[in-house]
């Protein structure tokens, strides 16, 4: 009888325990509440169309690049090669050609360091935002640890707080 009651005890402990620490944990898809998020589908789009414009401006160069090619080959053509050589270093081609190249390098270079700094400073406050309305609905629902959805290997349920953050943001 009083391994009965002790094992009734520790049982209760344990299931106490493990209530509270439930009531404790919730989770929430990031990702879909970045998604929900106006600011982020903005952000979003102010990126693609910067990613736009240098995609197009390299595709400028690039052409540039084909033309002086195409240019060289109609006027090669046929030639032999003392007088392809001397065509090559009249028309200053391999001088073209290595100023192109450079211009895309350059200009490869200088798109990504801006497309770094953009992502930077468009996504930056939308992640501080989402983290914030994370944090308050959790703290109005005493709850200690969010994770992230995708990150649980399993969870039977559990509580989401999507439709808290969304709340939280002020998005219907």
């Amino acid at each position: 009888m009083k391994n009965l009651k002790f094992f009734a005890l520790l049982s209760m402990f344990v299931f106490g325990t493990l209530v509270t620490f439930a009531q404790e944990v919730a989770h929430v898809d990031y990702n879909k509440v970045l998604d929900a998020m106006p600011e982020y589908k903005k952000a979003n789009s102010d990126f693609e169309a910067l990613a736009n414009k240098h995609k197009t401006e390299i595709e400028k160069f690039e052409g540039q690049l084909r033309t002086l090619y195409e240019q060289a080959q109609k006027e090669l053509q046929g030639k032999s090669p003392e007088e392809a050589q001397k065509i090559l270093t009249d028309k200053k081609y391999q001088e073209q050609e290595q100023t192109l190249q450079q211009k895309i390098q350059t200009y490869r270079e200088a798109a990504q360091k801006e497309m770094i700094d953009k992502e930077k400073s468009l996504f930056e406050p939308v992640y501080q935002k989402a983290n914030k309305a994370i944090a308050a609905a959790a703290k109005k629902k005493n709850i200690k640890y969010v994770l992230q959805e995708s990150a649980v290997i399993y969870f039977g349920g559990g509580y989401d707080m999507f439709n808290d953050v969304k709340a939280e943001l002020g998005i219907k």
